[in-house]
């Protein structure tokens, strides 16, 4: 069941630490200084009491009362925006990379992937994002596999990267609703176990 409080991850996170996601390529196209500068300037709002209180109640175990120091609070704020941009950063090099495949590009997208893996885990952690409900599948039967399966994952991957960074709920909290929510929960769930293949697949092809 859905957590009440992940209603505000929108408002307390990306309206206060996060850029949004149509303005990255821009600023990753201006100097070092200014991307720095608006790091800066979006981690300093995060001392605002409101958000603080609410950060204290989003990170807070149900039932306990967890306090955070100053510093743990920045330190979580500051991976929340490194993680969120990052990962669609390595989305980006990883189609890249599928464009010529041959060894080297199959030994730098599994490296590709695996970042990518552990970012998406610390989000998911940091966000307090709750696990999916496991499906029950059918056994599969194995496959063989090629470039033609890798470029299919990282072309299903990118579908899920966008659609967790474009979610609703980093852009307005007030229009949230339970299948937002949901989406939120699958899209992240999904780029862990499809990272996590990415990463399987093009290292076998490595060898």
């Amino acid at each position: 069941m859905l957590r009440p409080t992940l209603i505000t991850l929108g408002g307390v996170f990306l309206a206060s630490l996060l850029i949004p996601p149509a303005s990255l390529g821009q600023e990753r196209g201006g100097t070092g200084s200014s991307a720095g500068a608006k790091r800066d300037t979006m981690l300093s709002r995060e001392a605002d009491i409101q958000n603080r209180n609410r950060i204290l109640e989003l990170l807070s175990e149900p039932g306990k009362t967890k306090l955070l120091s100053e510093d743990d609070r920045k330190l979580i704020a500051k991976q929340i925006f490194e993680d969120f941009e990052r990962v669609q950063m390595l989305n980006r090099e990883m189609l890249q990379a599928s464009s010529n495949l041959d060894n080297n590009s199959y030994k730098r997208i599994a490296s590709l992937a695996d970042e990518m893996n552990k970012r998406a885990k610390r989000l998911k952690i940091n966000l307090h994002i709750p696990d999916v409900e496991p499906e029950k599948k059918a056994p599969e039967s194995p496959t063989e596999i090629d470039a033609t399966q890798l470029k299919a994952s990282l072309r299903t991957l990118n579908g899920s990267v966008t659609s967790f960074v474009n979610s609703p709920i980093f852009k307005d909290p007030r229009i949230t609703t339970v299948g937002h929510l949901q989406t939120l929960r699958k899209d992240i769930s999904n780029v862990i176990e499809l990272s996590r293949t990415v990463k399987k697949t093009a290292g076998k092809l490595n060898k």
